[in-house]
């Protein structure tokens, strides 16, 4: 039985070249049942697999929320993107995607990666591996937001961290947003204090903290 296959991208020519290689390559293996530029559209048709394009055209969400949307539906995501983006990446992995792979890559790359998600398996490829490695995963804080996020991370409410830091409980604040932004540019979202602590913890930032 074909596999259900939706392919979304804003780019009319990309689709449709995917979707005539796919149609005339996998007359038994896959059946395209959507291919266009909204991830609300592409669900709506029943896919079990969808190629999604990293980055679409304004008025859809980031690669973050497409990604959730999609596999909250149960459908299985293979990422594709002209470009070697490995935050954007990043963050659609963390947000369920099984693979990644460019769009400069062979037909039978794009076979493996399109197969590996079908049976619900990540797609390690060597692109892939090689995007992750030379990505960033740690922000880049400056020694003010770092000590914000330590103090805040450990406890303590923004009135006593402006206290310890000698400022403002509104500039604690500003760096407590900035740390959140920059964590949620290279793909790990951290919203509250437990996921600040969660994050910090990970990337050694509270060691020596009392």
């Amino acid at each position: 039985m074909s596999a259900r296959l939706s392919i979304i991208d804003d780019h009319e020519l990309v689709r449709e070249g995917l979707r005539v290689l796919i149609e005339s390559q996998e007359t038994d293996r896959y059946r395209i049942v959507y291919a266009g530029g909204s991830v609300e559209q592409a669900i709506a048709s029943g896919p079990e697999i969808a190629l999604l394009d990293v980055e679409l055209a304004p008025g859809e969400k980031d690669v973050a929320g497409n990604c959730a949307d999609l596999v909250q539906a149960g459908v299985g995501v293979l990422l594709i993107s002209a470009h070697d983006d490995a935050v954007a990446i990043r963050a659609g992995l963390n947000a369920g995607a099984l693979g990644f792979v460019p769009k400069r890559v062979t037909y039978a790359e794009l076979q493996e990666g399109l197969g590996a998600v079908g049976e619900g398996q990540m797609y390690l490829s060597m692109d892939l591996a090689a995007i992750l490695a030379a990505g960033p995963d740690v922000p880049d804080l400056s020694p003010r937001e770092r000590d914000a996020l330590r103090l805040y991370a450990s406890g303590l409410k923004l009135a006593a961290v402006a206290r310890r830091m000698d400022i403002s409980p509104h500039t604690v604040k500003e760096y407590l947003d900035r740390v959140r932004g920059k964590y949620q540019q290279v793909g790990r979202p951290a919203r509250t204090r437990t996921e600040l602590y969660v994050e910090a913890s990970r990337d050694g930032l509270l060691e020596g903290d009392s």
